[in-house]
């Protein structure tokens, strides 16, 4: 049977969590349910993702009993793909929620923005480097406690995936991830400076439509960047919920 939208989105997250959990030399593992990993995960990524819309309840409490036999100081987090779970008597509550997104394989370009920045592919672990302090610095990444590096190199080497970034008088000031899975290519990871916001979203779109041509693209997003997203031709097709649980006593 053909997988829905959501769920080729679902598929296409969980494709990047693997490649992500695999270059940090993290633990994973998976089954027709769902995604997950006993490791503690790098900033903005959960330990669990449910991966089919036939996870009932009840098989997600029993994946989070075995996850819960591993303390973790800081707590851990479960992606609920397609927002029919209610955590909460496990003593989760909800991070946020968000909209999955579509967009078919049209013209690169939606309407026209005037172009301030220079747009390339990330090409080297040194402009990797670059990239990364530049999206370590956008207001929606902050926060994160990095010791390390979220992007190990190694990203880089498949064809797969690929980072662009945008340069303002050769400063990155914005910049975005694609990853390619069965039958899509996911777009996440954006940032940019407040001027270019709605220029970044439409420059990546262009990006990644010349990359992996006739490929729909997919994501998820929330508040203003879901308006942006909307602004460039993607379409909400379902909902999503992050919970989160602090360690137990």
């Amino acid at each position: 049977m053909a997988l829905s939208r959501v769920e080729l989105a679902v598929l296409n997250n969980t494709c990047w969590y693997e490649a992500v959990f695999e270059a940090h030399g993290l633990p994973n593992e998976g089954d027709e349910l769902v995604w997950l990993s006993h490791g503690s995960p790098p900033p903005f990524h959960s330990n669990l993702v449910v991966r089919s819309p036939s996870a009932s309840q009840s098989d997600v409490e029993g994946y989070v009993r075995e996850l819960d036999k591993v303390r973790r100081p800081a707590g851990w987090s479960l992606k609920d793909s397609y927002a029919c779970l209610d955590l909460s008597s496990l003593g989760f509550s909800e991070l946020f929620r968000a909209e999955w997104i579509w967009r078919d394989p049209l013209e690169p370009a939606t309407h026209a923005v005037t172009s301030r920045l220079v747009w390339s592919r990330v090409a080297t672990a040194t402009e990797l480097v670059e990239w990364e302090v530049a999206w370590a610095q956008d207001v929606r990444n902050e926060s994160a406690a990095r010791t390390a590096r979220q992007f190990p190199d190694r990203l880089l080497a498949s064809p797969d995936h690929a980072f662009y970034a945008g340069r303002l008088r050769g400063k990155v000031v914005a910049g975005g991830i694609a990853n390619r899975s069965p039958g899509v290519v996911g777009l996440s990871n954006l940032f940019a400076i407040a001027a270019c916001a709605e220029e970044t979203w439409t420059a990546l779109v262009s990006c990644v439509c010349a990359a992996f041509p006739g490929m729909p693209l997919v994501g998820y997003e929330r508040g203003d960047a879901l308006d942006l997203a909307k602004g460039v031709g993607f379409e909400p097709i379902g909902a999503l919920r992050i919970w989160h649980r602090p360690e137990r006593g």
